[in-house]
């Protein structure tokens, strides 16, 4: 796709062409190949399913239902909301970082809010709650087992999520076009109404594991549906990066030590939570999905003429959760989420560290160092406890995890999230001095501190280029104490926006180089002048002129959505895993009390759980077999013929 794509629009990735501010309709291709793709899938189910239904609905669902049982041994209807849910949020993800990707080079929308990147993400969202609708009605015409139960309909825990996080993440859409009525355009993704947005797709990934969680004891998973709930876990981990995004492309507009932060706590959730559902090497096999689905991402973004996101490679932190589970075993969740998260701290934290410096995502700061290694490892034990707890949905053997214990570790990780939240400046003067080269449209650079050492150990300091068609990275050398230039040219002309910034610490100050003219919020231009003395400001005082001031409620609003809509999704989830503490049911309990099932459904007694000899676990169940029923009311089984 990435390939059809790139030739679509005239642009094979390994052809570097000028960057334009439009949307070409071959761009369209994007949210339309997904669903044609989906659709033709269905097309095939449906046309290879077997099924002697005589109602042309029910035999359709049938027959879908019977090719991904026998394609996956996964129940059809699990399978049928997990893919889903998978492609719909595999869309909502290509469209984050695209969108993300555009704003970066270009700034505004241009026109109008439907652009190609927020109709993908909009058709994404959407697409959850389809996946709720797909879920409910096969469980309901199958007569699944599952404990939420409204007359005939049957709700499985994974379909309820889809429907609650697609619909609370689009409405996102409406409370982010009045924040920016309110105040202003703000290109940054760690507003409140885009992380109701990016929360909502990013959550959606859990439901489709709970879906698959429901139906693995009464399934036998092949290898084909084995690599299903792989690539679920790594979609797991992919939704725990999305919120490095500003990151990813090099731009953060927040103290750099998140991104540490956010590499553990995502690394502890993910990977603790992957290693209890797959089993050994569940949790580089989660790595390994998740390097293809970033790759794939970040490959789709470059071919659309964007920079490349770089993103976390979580390969170390795989490695120390699995001799986590190797030394401590995991039917004690606690204990093997602390020490897991201990690992990944420390260990994982060096090895990210050695990957972020090498890929030449970011250098080093030795002013980061203290707050890393005080905020991150607590980060990453918090959020393994946390991804340990989760792991209940399939580890049905182990002990419950303690309450007190979730909720310390969720405090932590707010805590440690809140501490490095201010940003702050101190008293620095730059003296920018511009060359021109050529005709001018670009300049050289030098720069005078005052204080001289005020950009001594910072993890960057140098140009800033963005929002003319691409972005641009420029290190200032010191030449002499509080004296640097730099070797590369620096646009200066339309609407490129070129900033000294400054970032050391908590502080992400800078100082403009040049910025154009934006008769849209009434802003002048700031000219490229030959000698310019400024006092650094707040980085997002430059980078978000488009802001403003505004009334106070849609502020609260937004803010207010924010907290309900997490704190709703992560009492779903919970109440989910909770739910699975209960002892599954027998057969007969299952048909409401002799209603029978259909022989479609495959009616299996309480599963035990399959072990690997040495007490351990290895996360999947093996149902006892099936007893013959004694009365099939019709429904969508049929007799089978294979």
């Amino acid at each position: 796709m990435i390939r059809l794509v790139a030739q679509a629009v005239n642009n094979p990735i390994s052809q570097q062409v000028p960057r334009q501010e439009y949307w070409p309709s071959s761009y369209w291709l994007v949210v339309l190949i997904p669903i044609a793709f989906y659709l033709a899938c269905v097309g095939l189910l449906a046309f290879y399913g077997r099924s002697e239904e005589k109602n042309p609905f029910k035999y359709f669902f049938g027959s879908i239902a019977d090719s991904l049982e026998r394609l996956t041994g996964f129940q059809g209807w699990a399978m049928a909301g997990a893919l889903t849910g998978l492609m719909a949020l595999l869309s909502a993800a290509m469209g984050l970082y695209w969108d993300v990707a555009w704003h970066v080079d270009f700034g505004r929308d241009v026109g109008t809010l439907f652009t190609p990147a927020h109709v993908t993400i909009l058709a994404g969202l959407g697409g959850l709650m389809f996946a709720s609708a797909v879920s409910i009605t096969f469980a309901s015409l199958q007569e699944a087992p599952v404990k939420l139960r409204f007359g005939a309909l049957r709700v499985p825990w994974g379909g309820l999520l889809f429907g609650v996080m697609g619909t609370l993440a689009v409405a996102a859409f409406p409370l982010d076009a009045l924040w920016h009525k309110a105040y202003g355009l703000d290109v940054t993704l760690w507003s409140p109404t885009h992380l109701q947005l990016v929360t909502g797709g990013a959550l959606g990934v859990f439901a489709v594991m709970v879906i698959l969680a429901e139906a693995l004891p009464y399934s036998k998973p092949n290898a084909f549906g084995r690599f299903w709930m792989v690539v679920a876990a790594g979609a797991v981990l992919t939704a725990v990066t999305t919120y490095q995004g500003e990151f990813d492309f090099r731009v953060p507009q927040f103290n750099p030590v998140y991104l540490p932060i956010l590499i553990m706590a995502g690394a502890g959730i993910a990977l603790t939570f992957s290693r209890l559902a797959l089993g050994r090497w569940g949790a580089i096999k989660a790595v390994v999905a998740y390097l293809v689905i970033r790759l794939y991402l970040s490959y789709l973004v470059a071919g659309l003429h964007h920079e490349f996101a770089h993103f976390p490679l979580y390969l170390p932190s795989a490695l120390m959760v699995e001799l986590a589970a190797f030394a401590v075993g995991t039917k004690n969740r606690l204990k093997f989420g602390a020490v897991a998260g201990i690992l990944i701290g420390t260990v994982g934290l060096v090895g990210e560290g050695i990957w972020i410096q090498a890929s030449g995502w970011f250098g080093s700061a030795p002013q980061l160092l203290p707050m890393t290694l005080e905020l991150a490892p607590l980060a990453a034990v918090a959020g393994a406890i946390i991804g340990s707890g989760a792991g209940r949905l399939f580890r049905r053997d182990t002990a419950k995890m303690p309450l007190v214990a979730l909720g310390a570790a969720g405090a932590v990780l707010i805590a440690v999230l809140a501490i490095p939240l201010p940003r702050n400046v101190t008293p620095v003067t730059a003296t920018i001095k511009s060359t021109p080269i050529g005709n001018g449209s670009t300049v050289h650079v030098a720069v005078q501190l005052q204080p001289a050492n005020a950009a001594d150990n910072a993890l960057f300091f140098g140009i800033s280029s963005w929002q003319g068609g691409g972005t641009k990275r420029v290190v200032l050398k010191e030449t002499s104490p509080g004296n640097y230039t730099e070797s590369a040219p620096v646009p200066v002309v339309g609407k490129w926006k070129s900033l000294v910034i400054l970032v050391k610490g908590s502080i992400n100050m800078a100082a403009p180089v040049y910025m154009p003219i934006d008769p849209l919020i009434h802003a002048p231009e700031i000219p490229a002048e030959p000698v310019r003395v400024a006092k650094m400001v707040r980085n997002t005082a430059l980078l978000l002129r488009e802001a403003h001031e505004g009334p106070a409620w849609p502020k609260q609003l937004g803010y207010a959505g924010l907290v309900l809509s997490t704190g709703l999704l992560i009492a779903l989830i919970a109440a989910a895993a909770y739910d699975s503490d209960t002892d599954v049911e027998t057969g007969e309990q299952m048909t409401g009390g002799g209603s029978g099932w259909n022989s479609f459904m495959k009616p299996y007694q309480s599963p035990q759980p399959a072990t690997n000899g040495n007490g351990h676990g290895n996360g999947t169940w093996r149902p006892a077999p099936a007893p013959v029923p004694t009365w099939n009311p019709g429904g969508l089984s049929g007799v089978r013929r294979y």
